[in-house]
């Protein structure tokens, strides 16, 4: 028992070393740039082979351990027939027992022998699997930190309306939403603006349901998204963030993502968003591989992509996070124009730093801290004051500063 809870005990440290030796390289995989550019060779490879070294280690211990179970077997085995010899021996120069019986005896117990060995190797074998399980049951056991009530309602066809209504939330004891209310017009652009931390991101968490309010409502056509099933609620929207999140497929599979669409449809959603302008340059065309996380393709190429991917999702809300942000100039001029053909009869949300790209917007969501500070289109604020005329005055001076 001693031997094999100890087993157990190496074997899932050894897993823990397993996960940390695939997010080691995960990270370098991916970062392999970075750590060129900041010859960063040495370090990574010392601390990978410290990594590789400890699995070593445990693996060499594990051996030992998974032997030691037959050897235990084994020398417990030979104690018993040194006993028996002993004991038989007397009993036969006493005449308490034949040759006869004494061999019979005696063979029986070999015959166990092997049966007895077989199953301390297999102990030691079905203490490195439990200990695998183990890990696997306890991720099968997690309970969800969010749990949503039963869905009791169903969207409303046609384009919303998204009205917050005194929305708090707050990730463990960080409040990052304080009472949030304002309302985006079905059909209209309304932009979220303000500094980093004032909880933009969040109302996009919140909407898709990827997070619950701590308290308040949040309606989409009068319907509150807490009675919605998750299916039903993230089918109202088609997201454009900065990260395209692609995968290693096709082109063609990154946009379609599984689903059955017609060519006639995936042809002018491609064509809207400028997809084909690059892909029919291509051997393979919307069939070419885009490479892991989209690495064959250039940011531009990946975000017209991700357009693409939401123009075939047909959703009725469109929610932007900036997603023209990391593009060049002619990049995010292709970019925005497609943006505008996805957001025609759709409610569109958009998340925007630079105040140049929300300019056109129906209406301005100015947040600070959780809150709404102001509201109104890019004139009516400017001409108010404000944060906003602050911050667009701060953007404006630095690229006269930039270009100058």
């Amino acid at each position: 028992m001693v031997v094999q809870r100890y087993l157990r005990r190496k074997t899932g440290q050894m897993r823990e070393q397993a996960g940390d030796r695939s997010t080691r390289l995960d990270e370098i995989f991916h970062g392999v740039q970075p750590i060129k550019l900041n010859r960063m060779e040495n370090y990574q490879l010392d601390r990978f082979r410290r990594i590789v070294a400890s699995i070593v280690r445990g693996e060499t211990r594990m051996a030992v351990g998974r032997a030691t179970i037959p050897a235990l077997i084994d020398v417990i085995t030979g104690l018993g027939f040194f006993a028996v010899l002993l004991l038989g021996g007397r009993d036969i120069a006493s005449g308490e027992r034949t040759v006869g019986e004494f061999m019979s005896f005696f063979t029986a117990m070999a015959l166990t022998f092997q049966p007895m060995r077989r199953l301390g190797d297999l102990s030691g074998y079905w203490q490195t699997a439990a200990a695998s399980l183990e890990r696997i049951f306890r991720l099968f056991d997690t309970e969800p930190l969010v749990t949503r009530r039963p869905a009791s309602a169903l969207p409303r066809p046609g384009t919303p309306e998204i009205v917050f209504s005194d929305v708090r939330f707050g990730y463990d004891d960080q409040p990052v939403l304080n009472g949030l209310s304002f309302t985006a017009r079905a059909g209209r652009m309304t932009a979220l603006v303000g500094p980093s931390g004032a909880g933009k991101s969040t109302v996009f968490h919140l909407l898709t349901g990827l997070v619950e309010p701590s308290s308040g409502r949040i309606l989409l056509d009068g319907v509150d998204t807490a009675d919605l099933a998750l299916t039903d609620l993230r089918a109202q929207f088609a997201v454009v963030s900065q990260e395209a999140g692609l995968f290693d497929e096709t082109i063609r599979e990154n946009v379609t993502l599984g689903r059955d669409i017609p060519a006639d449809r995936l042809r002018d959603a491609l064509t809207a968003a400028h997809v084909v302008d690059f892909t029919d340059d291509l051997p393979d065309r919307d069939l070419t591989p885009a490479g892991p996380r989209g690495s064959r393709l250039s940011g531009g190429q990946r975000q017209r992509v991700a357009i693409a991917r939401a123009l075939v999702s047909d959703a009725p809300v469109l929610l932007l996070d900036e997603a023209t942000s990391a593009l060049d100039a002619a990049s995010e001029a292709l970019v925005a124009e497609a943006l505008l053909q996805l957001g025609e009869g759709r409610t569109t949300l958009v998340i925007a730093h630079r105040l140049s790209t929300v300019q056109q917007a129906d209406r301005i969501i100015v947040m600070e801290a959780g809150r709404v500070v102001d509201q109104g289109t890019h004139d009516e604020l400017l001409a108010r004051g404000g944060l906003y005329a602050d911050l667009y005055r701060l953007q404006f001076r630095e690229k006269g500063t930039d270009a100058g």
